[in-house]
């Protein structure tokens, strides 16, 4: 039984017995016309009905009709079936003997959206428009009640035909409504909203604002991309380039499932960073109402999208679901095991297996380096067969357009060095810019993989945590930390030792380097395999000489046998704080305190691996 009806309101039967009246109304939403439509003027319409009372007698012209008009349709409220919506002040008519509750487009009728999965009486503000507001205490406790007899209570078994007037508006439009619904891949079509259950492949995170998502559920939609995998052998069918927009790159098959059954979803903030720090790879997850639409490239596959709440940015549309008593899920399982069964995983590539089995040969320690046949003066290693050979599969991102230099010219760049107009010279202690350059690792840090990826300081996704306690939340997120040494492979002047320097690599540049997202190596035995192998590409038997070394306890490790083939790379100049003392007696014209160095500007420089792909 719902609550007492908030002050100056009346029920849905009250609302149909008006003539020409204002009234303030809440119901459940029971049927919705289509998508929103054009009207005969300016505007764009969306017609739905509601009901209070009688949810289970299986028709809706019992409820109170109403036609919301507004100039531009984002300002029309985006109800699906099972919502609660408020709406303040409606007219209510009568056409053609029926009562029906109208929105002019010239008046801003408020209202507000309660979602049945939401509690309105939390922190969380329900949707509202077309101007944001808060509902009173009142309107949250009434809809809190009507959202408990809403969901599976009714079932609409006819809607009646639109007029004739709005179906030619319609049909000039999809046939589709924004219903919300749920959905298996190999059902959704363009201009669709669904919801979806299915298993996360891959989270890509170059951008802040967004991250691209790969699902799926293991159907298959005609109209989704092609995914060729390891042991198909079309290789014209794999994808040419990827998110980050190489050119030139040989076509890279894809390591998940095969075919047409992934879909690429955008997800913008904060279901991105929700989704990111919540679920792992290979979570089941379900997401609510994303928005279907084909590629902007003519032919293109079909791509989801789920949006920023304009009215509620805080919302989140990812959810956990119940493994064990959903039966959406157990299906969804029973697939993955069936296509598992019929494609069984390929095997690795050839270097890469060379190095699992060298690492597994019969030793009581475990050795993982095989030392290397003894050389004959004059003969060069077989990884570096001509000092112009750099590895095809390390790759320095398209875009990067600076000229190629040394890492000695880098090291000593002569645009640092400056004249002030006194006849003051001094040199800069860093200036931002890019290179292009050819190096080799030759060592790295720190020196055990599995601390790559630290634990992120924890944070808070309250936007005012002091404001509103009860929504403070804080999570667990891994990131990329390490540094790699890296060796001139020009030949140095003579009587002077090849440049060397640290390249710092940040977690977005890692994820960019390795595809790989951070997650905590000393518990993820296959994570930390997986970037094993990845930079076995980057800098050959270092890891297995440096592994040995600590093993043995051997301090530092003989790294004469290390063999990596050079690779170019962009590597990026910038300037952290001095790690020198600060004189707390004096503060620069910024409020900072001044390094006590006195030929210190305040800043060091760091250079930084940067756009630069493992492929």
């Amino acid at each position: 039984m719902p609550a007492r009806l908030p002050p100056k309101y009346v029920d849905v039967a009250s609302a149909l017995r008006l003539r020409r009246a204002a009234a303030s109304v809440m119901g459940i939403v029971v049927d919705v016309w289509g998508e929103p439509y054009k009207s005969s003027g300016t505007s764009f319409c969306l017609t739905f009905t509601i009901k209070d009372s009688n949810l289970t007698n299986g028709h809706s012209w019992d409820g109170l009709k109403i036609k919301y008009f507004k100039e531009t349709e984002s300002l029309l409220p985006p109800v699906t079936i099972g919502d609660v919506i408020l709406l303040r002040e409606i007219w209510v008519r009568v056409i053609q003997n029926h009562p029906i509750g109208v929105a002019a487009e010239n008046i801003n009728i408020p209202w507000a959206i309660f979602r049945p999965d939401q509690d309105p009486t939390a922190h969380i503000a329900p949707i509202t428009g077309p101007v944001p507001f808060e509902p009173t205490y009142a309107e949250k406790s009434y809809a809190s009640s009507l959202l408990a007899i809403s969901p599976g209570t009714f079932r609409i078994a006819h809607t009646p035909k639109p007029d004739f007037a709005q179906l030619a508006n319609a049909t000039s439009r999809s046939t589709s409504t924004t219903q919300r619904r749920f959905a298996l891949i190999k059902d959704i079509d363009d201009r669709q909203f669904v919801d979806l259950i299915g298993e996360i492949l891959k989270i890509h995170s170059s951008d802040s604002e967004k991250a691209t998502l790969y699902f799926t559920d293991y159907t298959e939609n005609e109209k989704m991309f092609y995914y060729a995998s390891d042991n198909d052998t079309n290789l014209d069918q794999g994808r040419e380039g990827d998110e980050y927009n190489y050119i030139g790159r040989q076509k890279k098959k894809w390591d998940g499932p095969s075919g047409r059954m992934i879909i690429q979803i955008t997800l913008w903030e904060p279901h991105a960073s929700f989704l990111r720090d919540t679920f792992e790879l290979n979570e089941i997850v379900r997401l609510k109402n994303v928005r279907i639409k084909g590629s902007r490239v003519e032919g293109g596959s079909l791509e989801g999208v789920i949006h920023t709440n304009r009215d509620n940015p805080r919302a989140v549309n990812a959810f956990r679901v119940d493994m064990k008593d959903d039966p959406r899920v157990q299906e969804l399982l029973a697939r993955k095991a069936e296509y598992l069964e019929a494609h069984p995983k390929p095997q690795k590539r050839k270097a890469e297996e060379d190095l699992k089995s060298s690492s597994r040969k019969a030793n009581p320690k475990k050795q993982r380096v095989k030392p290397p046949p003894k050389k004959e003066e004059g003969q060069t290693s077989l990884l570096l067969a001509s000092k112009g050979e750099v590895s095809p599969y390390i790759k320095a991102g398209a875009d990067c357009n600076a000229r190629q230099i040394s890492l000695y010219d880098i090291l000593n760049n002569k645009s640092h060095n400056h004249k002030s107009p006194e006849g003051l010279e001094y040199r800069l202690p860093f200036q931002n810019l890019i290179y292009l350059s050819t190096v080799r690792v030759v060592d790295h840090y720190p020196h055990r993989l599995e601390d790559f990826a630290v634990l992120q300081e924890q944070r808070s996704l309250a936007y005012d945590r002091k404001r509103d306690p009860a929504s403070a939340r804080t999570i667990k997120n891994w990131e990329w930390r390490f540094c790699l040494l890296v060796e001139d492979v020009s030949p140095p002047a003579p009587g002077q030792p090849k440049a060397r320097t640290k390249l710092f690599v940040s977690n977005t540049d890692a994820q960019y380097l390795l595809k790989l997202d951070a997650a905590d190596l000393r518990s993820e035995s296959a994570k930390l395999h997986d970037l094993e192998l990845t930079l076995f590409t980057l800098w050959g038997n270092l890891h297995e000489i440096k592994t040995k070394a600590l093993e043995d306890g051997a301090k530092p490790p003989d790294l004469s046998s290390h063999q990596s083939v050079p690779f170019n790379c962009c590597i990026k100049e910038y300037g952290v704080a001095c790690s020198h003392k600060r004189d707390s007696k004096q503060e620069s014209d910024y409020g900072d305190k001044v390094c006590a160095n006195e030929d210190c500007f305040g800043w060091e420089r760091r250079l930084g691996l940067f756009k630069t792909t493992i492929h």
